[in-house]
């Protein structure tokens, strides 16, 4: 008898021994979960701030930080320092215009944040904070791009910074991207949608590009497909040409250059579209785009990608072939930072679902 009870006890104590493991082990995994997912205050929020503002913000569209501070000292002050709590959420970019510089609300996540400007004012330090609460009704994407300027980035520090997709370079003239199969593997393994691009230059990135080159350059994209086994399937976003390298348009006389630059991309396009690769778009900025990308042909490429920096509001556009087009992919600027990303700046951009 006694000894049943003593079994009976000796089970109970090893089943509250498992119990007690098992309930440690949890908490200690809650914890590491937590220290995981706690963000670094960056440095910029220690003070105190002068004064603090509130907005709503929509993902997809940018505001500008002197229509929101009313503070007459904000526009006086030389702006020393931006930064955000979670940039997940909201990312916050100055741009030197002249003399002046300016700073954008750049929402990029549903949540709630704060974003700081600081500046000096006869010697003083001030410090603004705006509160910024983000949505995103229209379910704006929002993607980075990336090439070796990044470095061996690693996919599950984007995903957890909110990207919702990346456009990889692929090449640079007549150089093809070193990080490029490092990116893919990342993208694919963290379930980050994918694109692509195409810097297009002669050999020398110097002199006017030749018909020989570009087939080169169109041939070498191909083959790096192939070799990384990437179907025009297995793409979600298109693959892009980037049209903005001089070498395109060098000496060619004015009245030709359009003309001379839609053979360049139609002879690109071709041998992408004969590998299979029909999804395709075009990238430059505004002036390219308006100077030299213009003509029904290009008005007429269902992609366009759109560089348009320091622009406040949402889906810029512009004007081709006497037509007003809004771009599917607007890529803000060049000057973001990722969380847990300390020295890197990346390029950011909205995607606009049709």
């Amino acid at each position: 008898m006694m000894k049943e009870k003593f079994k009976k006890l000796g089970i109970l104590f090893v089943a509250v021994a498992v119990v007690i493991t098992v309930v440690l082990s949890f908490q200690k995994t809650k914890q590491e979960e937590k220290k995981e997912t706690t963000l670094q205050i960056p440095a910029i929020f220690k003070t105190k701030p002068t004064a603090t503002y509130s907005i709503k913000a929509v993902v997809g569209e940018t505001s500008a930080v002197n229509k929101i501070v009313t503070d007459p000292i904000y526009n006086q002050m030389t702006i020393t320092s931006v930064d955000s709590k979670n940039t997940a959420i909201c990312q916050i970019v100055s741009y030197l215009v002249g003399n002046k510089r300016y700073v954008l609300v750049v929402p990029t996540g549903k949540g709630t944040t704060t974003i700081r400007v600081t500046g000096k004012y006869n010697k003083k330090t001030y410090g603004y904070d705006i509160k910024t609460q983000v949505t995103n009704p229209n379910n704006v994407k929002v993607g980075v791009d990336l090439s070796s300027y990044q470095g061996k980035i690693e996919a599950d520090v984007l995903k957890k910074a909110g990207t919702n997709f990346a456009i990889v370079r692929a090449g640079h003239g007549y150089s093809t991207e070193k990080n490029f199969s490092h990116f893919i593997k990342e993208c694919q393994k963290d379930k980050i949608d994918l694109g692509l691009y195409w810097y297009l230059s002669s050999k020398d990135n110097k002199t006017l590009i030749t018909d020989k080159e570009v087939l080169d350059q169109a041939n070498a994209f191909v083959k790096l497909l192939k070799e990384n086994k990437l179907t025009s399937e297995s793409l979600q976003y298109p693959i892009y040409l980037d049209l903005e390298s001089d070498t395109l348009y060098g000496n060619v006389p004015e009245v030709i250059k359009i003309a001379y630059v839609e053979s360049l991309a139609r002879e690109f396009f071709d041998v992408l579209a004969k590998a299979g690769y029909k999804n395709v778009g075009i990238y430059a900025n505004k002036s390219y785009y308006e100077t030299y990308l213009s003509n029904a042909y290009f008005a007429s490429i269902k992609h366009k990608w759109y560089a348009r920096y320091g622009y406040v509001g949402t889906k810029p556009t512009i004007t081709l072939n006497n037509q007003i087009f809004t771009p599917d992919m607007w890529q803000i600027g060049d000057n973001f930072k990722i969380q847990g990303i300390s020295k890197e700046r990346i390029d950011l951009n909205y995607y606009y679902l049709k």
